[in-house]
């Protein structure tokens, strides 16, 4: 902490502003919502808050969830979707697992949201979950999974561990969508990288695809997302 890694990455946003290169076409992503105000405002005090604003910078989420917005179509959801933050999703999961009969005493909505979660951060969506259940809390979990993904779509929803299944849905089964945002993104940057989990490595990639300019910074002691699938292998990738 304090060595220096997010002044590499806005200095080097500064550099390429100075030299030309359109704010539009950069792309900066972190972690968390302070990161992210922090390394706006490192960008805005070293060229003004005019050109530091057409940066493309903020959160893997708030950035994927705009892009969203655009081409929400694609994937059958309006633009308008909703966000479901922690509290939406277990809302809707308890109401499912009462719908199914399943004990919230026995098997709480905390801890099936959990696993829902962090099996949708692997990139393990209802279909593989279900086929992969053996014991008895993942067999539970998969049926309120399943029925929690149907419940989303019905309600044009998404949760935060969707923005990035989704953003990579929309790269992945739209080449002409994908194109664009490559076409778009001539230099991508991405802070605290120690804390990439495989959802949010694969999409960086497939907006890089085209440029295959990427410069990410972190240091493997500051991870702190292992829970969430963060693996310090994708430095290395």
């Amino acid at each position: 902490a304090g060595s220096g890694k997010t002044r590499v990455l806005t200095y080097r946003i500064a550099y390429l502003l100075s030299k030309g290169i359109n704010p539009y076409s950069i792309l900066a992503l972190t972690f968390t919502n302070k990161a992210a105000g922090e390394m706006k405002n490192r960008i805005a005090s070293m060229v003004g808050e005019s050109i530091a604003r057409k940066v493309w910078a903020g959160t893997f989420h708030s950035v994927f969830a705009r892009i969203l917005r655009i081409e929400a179509e694609s994937l059958g959801f309006t633009n308008s979707f909703s966000i479901y933050d922690t509290d939406d999703s277990l809302s809707v999961i308890r109401s499912i697992m009462n719908t199914l009969g399943i004990s919230i005493q026995q098997f709480t909505p905390q801890s099936i949201r959990s696993r829902i979660s962090n099996a949708k951060n692997h990139m393990i969506g209802w279909q593989q979950y279900e086929a992969d259940a053996q014991e008895i809390y993942e067999k539970q979990t998969a049926l309120v999974y399943k029925e929690y993904d149907k419940r989303l779509k019905i309600n044009n929803a998404m949760d935060f561990d969707d923005i990035l299944l989704n953003m990579i849905k929309v790269l992945q089964l739209n080449p002409e969508i994908k194109a664009i945002y490559q076409k778009r993104f001539s230099f991508i940057m991405v802070d605290e990288y120690q804390d990439t989990n495989r959802a949010q490595y694969l999409a960086v990639q497939l907006l890089a695809g085209g440029h295959k300019n990427i410069c990410v910074v972190g240091d493997d002691a500051q991870s702190i997302y292992r829970w969430r699938g963060a693996d310090i292998k994708y430095f290395g990738v």
